[in-house]
């Protein structure tokens, strides 16, 4: 199934995960690596392996990694 994770950071503070995939790497964009005790591993909800279909309302298909990556990079305090 699908689920809606809402990520809330202070400014400045990384979220704590690693991207891989995307268009350009024959697989879609998932979560790679939680970082320990970052607002992203704090979340119990994503895990390695979650494939991110959107990032703040934006569909990740046919995106090449570095877009979601400048896509990740783009939120402010609030990721979903």
């Amino acid at each position: 199934g699908r689920t809606t994770v809402e990520l809330i950071k202070k400014e400045g503070t990384p979220l704590g995960l690693t991207i891989s995939g995307g268009i350009d790497k024959d697989s879609k964009p998932k979560v790679a690596q939680l970082k320990p005790g970052s607002v992203a591993q704090k979340s119990d909800v994503l895990e390695i392996g979650d494939v991110l279909l959107a990032i703040n309302g934006i569909k990740t298909a046919g995106l090449k990694h570095e877009q979601v990556i400048d896509l990740i990079k783009q939120v402010g305090d609030q990721l979903t």
